[in-house]
């Protein structure tokens, strides 16, 4: 229930929790939130080692993104997308890492560093946005990705993120219409008066 529904593990300990509990089972022992969490992890364990296999016999694509929190700590979270043995999609974040910077090589060894811990040296693709560091953490990676297992001597490993152009593009396009839209706005709040 934990995982499933994104719960705390002291919700053991919540009252309302504990009511409904005894009432739906009163022979059932709750465990303690120490518990819980132990049994989570072996379950997060568990799933690893399946995770794991399964990704090495598959050529996996990746996306990737970096950004900074409030409190100005850099994270990058990496998701791992596949088709498995029986034609399904298949999509995992794999990990989700306090990074030092968003500079391209600091980006490339810290993907071929989590390539490596996941033993994964099929990759058919890297989607990244435009910035210019993720074109220096490609370079990189292509040093590390190159051989037999390269598609087409990685010439199209970097896939650039739609979503991320189409942004780019909107905010050019507004830019141009940025006096037409001040225009109506003022027409708009002198017209109400």
């Amino acid at each position: 229930m934990c995982i499933k529904d994104n719960q705390p593990f002291r919700i053991v300990e919540h009252e309302g929790f504990r009511e409904l509990m005894n009432e739906a089972e009163p022979r059932f022992k709750m465990p303690s939130r120490w518990t819980v969490a132990r049994d989570c992890l072996k379950i997060y364990g568990e799933e690893l080692v399946k995770l794991k296999k399964s990704l090495v016999s598959q050529r996996v694509s990746f996306t990737t993104d970096t950004w900074t929190s409030i409190q100005n700590i850099n994270y990058m979270c990496l998701t791992a997308h596949w088709i498995n043995d029986d034609w399904k999609m298949c999509k995992k974040i794999l990990n989700f890492p306090q990074i030092g910077s968003h500079k391209g090589v600091a980006i490339g060894k810290i993907l071929v560093d989590l390539f490596a811990q996941w033993g994964i040296d099929r990759v058919f693709t890297i989607t990244l946005d435009n910035a210019s560091s993720n074109d220096n953490a490609i370079c990189y990676l292509k040093k590390f990705l190159s051989g037999p297992e390269a598609i087409l001597e990685n010439k199209f490993l970097h896939m650039r993120c739609c979503a991320h152009i189409l942004n780019l593009v909107v905010k050019d396009g507004l830019k141009e219409q940025h006096e037409s839209i001040c225009s109506l706005r003022n027409w708009k709040m002198v017209s109400t008066f």
